[in-house]
């Protein structure tokens, strides 16, 4: 349920006092733009993303119905416009993602791969993921957030995370099956 202060402020806020925005924006930026780097991985553009979050917030302030809180609402608005975002550069950069995935590789069995070179094909396989399977599976084993917190921060339910989840892991599994081998002995070297 909505907190009361934060249902006088979108009272203000309907009424066109921007004073209600600047408190929000306030209390809100920081941790807004953290959790869009934490999806699309770039400063500038997390910032833009939160600049059109709360841009679109003032600009339908009258219309907005808020019924969880408001920190959920814009943490929500802020995944969305993420995922939209990396949509969006995911199809300006399929040719080159088509280009470095099917890259041919050495064998398994060479000894020569190095750290760099799994990393790499790792990144290459991650970024490769669904959109919305990648932002779980980065939220969960990059940003450490639990199922749980993944689940209310993108308003999807526990099961919905867990089954991207398993999705994401077989992927990438298939994706570095060439490189398992190699993955095991690593650890020994």
């Amino acid at each position: 349920m909505i907190d009361p202060r934060e249902n006088e402020l979108l009272s203000l806020l309907k009424k066109d006092d921007q004073s209600a925005i600047k408190i929000i924006f306030e209390k809100y930026h920081a941790t807004l733009c953290i959790l869009a780097f934490r999806l699309v991985k770039n400063r500038d553009v997390s910032k833009d993303i939160v600049q059109d979050v709360f841009t679109k917030f003032w600009n339908n302030r009258k219309s907005i119905e808020i019924t969880t809180s408001l920190s959920a609402y814009l943490k929500r608005s802020v995944i969305n416009t993420s995922l939209n975002q990396l949509e969006k550069d995911n199809r300006y950069s399929k040719i080159e993602l088509e280009r470095l995935t099917h890259h041919p590789l050495a064998s398994a069995s060479d000894q020569d791969h190095s750290f760099n070179e799994i990393s790499a094909h790792l990144e290459r396989a991650i970024n490769n993921l669904p959109v919305r399977t990648r932002a779980i599976f980065l939220l969960i084993r990059r940003e450490e957030m639990s199922y749980k917190e993944v689940s209310e921060s993108m308003n999807i339910s526990l099961k919905a995370v867990e089954k991207e989840m398993m999705k994401a892991l077989k992927l990438l599994r298939e994706m570095m099956r060439n490189f398992l081998p190699v993955m095991l002995i690593l650890p020994l070297l």
